[in-house]
This record gives C-alpha cells, sequence and structure tokens, in this order.
C-alpha cells in the first residue's frame, strides 16, 4: 500500500521534473538525481546531498559525471528550523481532509435518509464543533506551511549559499501553489461549511464543494509531494 502510494507521489513529481529538469544525471557517490542546468558556466557543481564536487562531461550524448574535490565546510545551521516547520503542515493537513470526508458523508446520509440534522443526535450536537476543529486545522496547516517555506528558503540561501539546484526550484514552485491552493480551500470552506454540513439542496453549493475537495485533494498531494521530494534531497534515493 505505502510502496504504492509512493510510486504514485513518484509519477507525480516527474510531471513538474521533466520539464524543469531537462537532461538528468546521477551523482556518482550518493546518486541524486541532477540537472544539467545545475552546472555553472564552467560544468561543475557542488552536490546538495553528499557536497563533492561534480565536473560533467557529456560523451556520446550521455553524461559523465567525474568527481574532483569535496566541500568539506559546508556552513551547518545550529537551529535546524526546517526540519521541524515541516509537521505542523504534514501532520495537520491530513486530519483536516479527514475532518471535511466526515462531513461531506455526513451531508450524504443526511440527504439519502431525507432528516434535518436536528433529528440526528450526534450530528446536531458535534457537526459544527467538526466543522470547527477541520478549518482550525487547515487554517494552521496552510499558515504554518508559509513559515516552512520562508525556514526553508533561508535554510537553501545559509546552508546551500543560495547556488541554483532545480531541486530547489521544484520545492518552491510546488511551496507556492500549496500557499495558493490552500488559501482558496479555506476561503471555500467558509461557503460550503456555513452550517456545520453540506447543504446538497443547494445546485451552486454542490458546485462549490466539488471545487472544494478538488482542492483540498490538489493541497494534500502537494504536500506530500513537498515532503518526497524534501526527503529525497536529504536522504537521497
Amino acid at each position: 500500500m505505502i510502496s504504492d502510494i509512493m510510486k504514485l507521489v513518484g509519477k507525480f513529481v516527474n510531471v513538474f521534473k521533466k520539464p524543469l529538469y531537462g537532461k538528468t544525471f546521477k551523482c556518482p557517490i550518493c546518486h541524486l538525481e541532477l540537472s544539467e542546468h545545475d552546472t555553472d558556466e564552467n560544468g561543475c557543481l557542488v552536490c546538495p546531498l553528499c557536497s563533492v564536487v561534480i565536473e560533467l562531461h557529456e560523451t556520446y550524448g550521455h553524461f559523465l559525471p567525474i568527481v574532483n574535490d569535496v566541500e568539506v565546510e559546508r556552513v551547518q545551521p545550529k537551529a535546524k528550523l526546517h526540519p521541524l516547520a515541516t509537521h505542523l503542515p504534514i501532520g495537520l493537513m491530513p486530519f483536516a481532509l479527514l475532518g471535511a470526508v466526515f462531513l461531506l458523508l455526513a451531508s450524504i446520509y443526511l440527504k439519502i435518509a431525507d432528516i434535518p440534522v436536528s433529528q440526528s443526535i450526534f450530528l446536531s450536537a458535534y457537526s459544527q464543533t467538526i466543522n470547527n476543529v477541520t478549518l482550525i486545522m487547515l487554517v494552521i496547516a496552510v499558515c504554518s506551511s508559509a513559515l516552512t517555506f520562508l525556514t526553508g528558503f533561508v535554510d537553501w540561501r545559509y546552508r546551500f549559499s543560495g547556488r541554483s539546484y532545480r531541486v530547489i526550484t521544484l520545492k518552491i514552485i510546488l511551496s507556492i501553489l500549496f500557499l495558493i491552493i490552500g488559501a482558496v480551500a479555506i476561503a471555500l470552506h467558509f461557503v460550503v461549511f456555513n452550517s456545520g454540513i453540506i447543504a446538497l439542496d443547494n445546485f451552486l453549493n454542490i458546485i462549490a464543494a466539488i471545487f472544494y475537495f478538488g482542492f483540498m485533494s490538489a493541497a494534500m498531494f502537494m504536500l506530500a509531494t513537498l515532503g518526497h521530494v524534501g526527503g529525497y534531497l536529504v536522504f537521497g534515493k
């Protein structure tokens, strides 16, 4: 199950990665996949994972990476804030999505059974509470992701000297997309769940709910992809 999810995330990453990376090669030491665009004007680059200095040559249409040095004095921040900041959005976003799905299923049940919320003991007592908790988790996940993006950006400028790596560019693009999609999902949440459950007798509300769950699913998948790319950058393949 987990391996299937990782394969799916990997395919999703490739959708963004292929047009961004161009031709790729692997670091001879840690096997991190790097892009031809990561090199400087001399055809050299420092691997962001293992710190070896690679000189890139092309032979018969294939890249030949040669290790000729090691960056031994890479700056390591004392307070590693970026890994800590990732816990809130990654931890809360799945539960926010789960809460929204529960309210959706409850709304469908009430519609099929043709009963008002007031006649359901559990939903009349707790639907608004579940809605509020779901919204709070969603807001915290999106807002804390801004802190995660900021600490990651500072980490890139400080630890990697602001070098241009396509894997970093990919993370920046995905982070901005997640912030935008998450903000739209928060706005739609107020429209869709204005009474605690979804009013399925309103056509416009149904359309709004479809967009809401589309944005929530996209945000969740975007976050999983960011975690996948970040873990790949730290631990390698």
